[in-house]
């Protein structure tokens, strides 16, 4: 049997230019059966050559080389990697920007991913955290507009008239089950699925997201009717 370092590089070297390598997922799928000592020393040595380069803990890449030296990944092409095969949603102000509710758009590209080790992680300006919800296309909408309801109050140069055309699209194609299911794994606050009740009361789309709330309480939301006197 070859040696692990022989094994390793070739499967380095089988991976095209720029691609993102998890190395714990590596050794459990192709190298469990050697030890993890001299795993971690070979990618020390490989790191070392210069062949991968590491982007944040327990995570390398295989770089393209200009004349001037290794080419650094891009934020975009970091967060294509945890958003791949549709494990992950843009979140924050690309999120914002993308649903035409704000023109700005934020230096950091925040990102959640249902595929995600850990609960976060931080390489460059991206930030990755764990969504403990399927990603789906089910509750993909659902976690974009409860981002963009629990803050609202935070977003610069917010479209009012923006995000109620955002928020009627969303209503007319509103899934009860996603919510439940993203409410219940998300842990959103109390005044965003309030926020949402509002909306969808107001256009008149039935929901039973009173369950969540309590009657006795009183939320300190904006008022869905004012947001359409003002747009």
């Amino acid at each position: 049997m070859e040696r692990l370092s022989t094994r390793l590089h070739k499967y380095i070297e089988s991976c095209p230019k720029n691609t993102i390598i998890e190395v714990g997922v590596l050794y459990y799928e192709l190298f469990s059966t050697d030890s993890e000592v001299a795993f971690a020393k070979a990618i020390e040595r490989m790191t070392k050559a210069g062949i991968i380069l590491n982007l944040t803990r327990g995570v390398y890449y295989k770089p393209k080389y200009s004349r001037f030296g290794p080419i650094p990944l891009t934020d975009e092409a970091i967060a294509d990697f945890y958003m791949r095969d549709g494990h992950g949603i843009l979140i924050g102000y690309r999120l914002y920007n993308e649903k035409g509710i704000t023109t700005q758009v934020g230096k950091t590209v925040e990102v959640l991913s249902d595929s995600l080790r850990g609960e976060q992680k931080c390489a460059k300006n991206v930030k990755v955290t764990k969504s403990y919800v399927e990603i789906s296309p089910f509750t993909k909408p659902v976690i974009e507009t409860m981002e963009i309801l629990q803050n609202y109050e935070k977003i610069e140069d917010l479209n009012r008239k923006s995000l109620t055309s955002y928020m009627e699209k969303f209503a007319s194609e509103y899934s009860e089950a996603a919510t439940h299911e993203v409410i219940q794994k998300r842990k959103y606050k109390k005044s965003t699925i309030a926020f949402l009740k509002e909306f969808l009361d107001y256009l008149k789309v039935p929901n039973t997201l009173g369950r969540y709330l309590s009657e006795l309480s009183t939320y300190r939301i904006p008022r869905v009717e004012e947001l359409y006197e003002t747009t």
